[in-house]
């Protein structure tokens, strides 16, 4: 399956219009029990969305698509922390962007609304049909889902897309499963992803996300050079970079400290003042 360019432009030129602090408004409900009634009935695009790259884009295209279609509300039920975090100690630093970056991507790909799980020891231990039953049909009331083919859930991820089918069609819930994207052969993953800036290939990782790789961060000003803290994402190749840095194109350079901790550092005579959240953008 292949992404249209047009779908693939949409957060570029969202990210464009909404840099500063002009963003879409998305309802976001923190757990699925948390869901209004008046919310009722939505088309669920599921998944982690780490990156939100164009293969993720696909299933809530999708969802989005459907629920035009139904006259119902298109909807994204994704998890935080990722689940890959509360299981394995040493991924502490692994993800392509945060929750409210994610959160901020999302509004701008036209979701409905959101529901942002949070992922714990009680969540990861539901079955299946637990999952279904407690989440997708009782609190969600779900009239449709939307994953990818390689869709896991439930306890020990017990769950597979066709698990969910049957589970689905005994509770009356429309599915449909997207095959895998591809981009120039390859399954498009947040894996390869991180691969990508892991080698500090940032336009051939900009290709899979469909715009630039970006971040949420906090500025720090030290010795009058300001810098972000990018510690808590995948790690990238230290280097320098071309950067955009809250709508403003400047030249960086990614530093390691020590383990662990990686810091983009801008020119010393970058002006800039406040410690609120700046979009930074990766352009090469």
């Amino acid at each position: 399956m292949r992404f249209s360019v047009a779908q693939r432009s949409k957060l570029a030129l969202a990210q464009q219009v909404h840099t500063r602090n002009e963003r879409a408004q998305m309802p976001v409900f923190i757990g699925h029990q948390e869901v209004s009634p008046k919310c009722h009935g939505g088309v669920y695009a599921i998944g982690n969305f780490d990156g939100l790259h164009i293969g993720h884009q696909a299933l809530i295209e999708k969802a989005i698509q459907i629920a035009a279609g139904t006259s119902r509300r298109s909807a994204i039920l994704t998890f935080d922390p990722h689940p890959r975090e509360l299981f394995d100690a040493s991924a502490a630093s692994f993800r392509l962007g945060n929750s409210s970056q994610k959160t901020r991507d999302l509004a701008d790909l036209g979701t409905g609304f959101c529901v942002n799980q949070k992922f714990d020891f009680d969540f990861a231990s539901l079955t299946p049909d637990e999952f279904v039953e407690e989440v997708i049909s009782n609190s969600l009331s779900a009239s449709h889902v939307v994953v990818g083919t390689d869709f896991k859930f439930g306890f020990r991820q017990a769950g597979n897309t066709e698990i969910l089918k049957e589970l689905c069609a005994h509770r009356g819930i429309g599915i449909s499963i997207l095959e895998q994207v591809r981009f120039g052969g390859e399954v498009v993953s947040s894996s390869l992803i991180r691969d990508l800036l892991g080698k500090g290939e940032v336009m051939a990782a900009a290709e899979l996300l469909g715009r630039p790789w970006t971040i949420l961060e906090s500025p720090r000003f030290l010795d009058g050079v300001t810098s972000f803290d990018l510690s808590v994402y995948t790690q990238l190749n230290e280097q320098e970079y071309q950067v955009r840095v809250d709508g403003t194109d400047c030249r960086a350079n990614l530093s390691k400290i020590e383990e662990g901790q990686q810091i983009l550092v801008l020119p010393r005579d970058w002006v800039f003042s406040g410690f609120n959240n700046v979009v930074v953008e990766f352009i090469s």
